[in-house]
């Protein structure tokens, strides 16, 4: 049988793979290979592939990996401040427009700190000793569902550790006229030194110990009461008698290193 390889290039190069070749042409990946060697085919690198093979089949990750992975991910960025992409891309870019504006504005009405980093969020202008939290949000923060699911989880984690926030959304702010926009400012500037002055005095110390679910503990602490039971728990014990024999094959500190515990608890576990 004769292979038009002319015609099964042009089908590969409309994002189709080996896999859809050898199904609609009847042929065997075998002779596609063959066929790459000989220079009568020419494949995709193996980063396109990998690419176009994640777009065409994605995987579904469950539920417990995606906590697993946010958990994970909410660590790291916990115990490197300086990798939260937020940080890195207004190190590179610098404040928006609006961020300028708006610290002009607020420039020696009240003290307050840019850029303030709590836990794996950051907060564009905060009056730290007060808790006040005030966000410039551009239209991306109202349509870009990524970062809409974001902002919540933010609020919500700023306002269970005693926040309050204020969102300026700089999209209606220059939809106004100078009239409605001096109006603006004076009324935004009046709530917040209102809430200045209502609210206790706080201390906030900006280098406060996190656990990985956002809670906060002690600075010595690795992590809350919650999580640690859970972290220490071995997933796949082995038996009694197992155990036993890799204790007297080797150790009780290396038989817990192997399942990452302690010796005393591989001890506990023999009893």
């Amino acid at each position: 049988m004769k292979i038009d390889w002319e015609e099964i290039q042009l089908y590969y190069d409309n994002n189709h793979t080996w896999r859809q070749i050898s199904k609609k042409f009847g042929i065997s990946e075998g002779a596609i290979s063959n066929a790459k060697k000989k220079g009568l085919f020419i494949s995709r690198s193996i980063s396109e592939a990998s690419k176009l093979s994640n777009k065409l089949y994605p995987k579904k990750l469950s539920e417990e990996t995606k906590n697993k992975i946010s958990i994970t991910r909410k660590k790291y960025l916990m115990e490197n401040p300086d990798k939260v992409p937020y940080l890195l891309n207004h190190s590179s870019k610098g404040p928006s427009y609006p961020e300028k504006y708006f610290d002009e504005v607020f420039n020696c009405e009240f003290e307050y700190e840019k850029y303030l980093q709590v836990g794996i969020y950051h907060i564009d202008f905060a009056v730290i000793d007060k808790m006040i939290a005030i966000e410039v949000d551009g239209e991306q923060h109202y349509l870009d569902r990524k970062i809409v699911e974001s902002d919540k989880r933010k609020n919500k984690y700023l306002i269970e550790n005693g926040w309050d926030i204020i969102r300026i959304r700089w999209s209606d702010y220059q939809k106004m006229n100078r009239t409605e926009k001096e109006i603006y400012i004076i009324e935004l500037i009046k709530y917040i030194r209102s809430l200045i002055e209502i609210k206790p005095k706080i201390k906030y110390k900006k280098n406060e110990n996190f656990c990985a679910c956002g809670k906060k503990i002690h600075k010595k602490s690795k992590m809350c009461v919650k999580c640690a039971p859970k972290k220490r728990k071995v997933k796949n014990r082995p038996d009694k008698d197992e155990i036993l024999k890799m204790v007297n094959e080797s150790s009780l500190e290396a038989v817990g290193r192997k399942y990452g515990v302690t010796g005393n608890a591989v001890k506990k576990w023999l009893k």
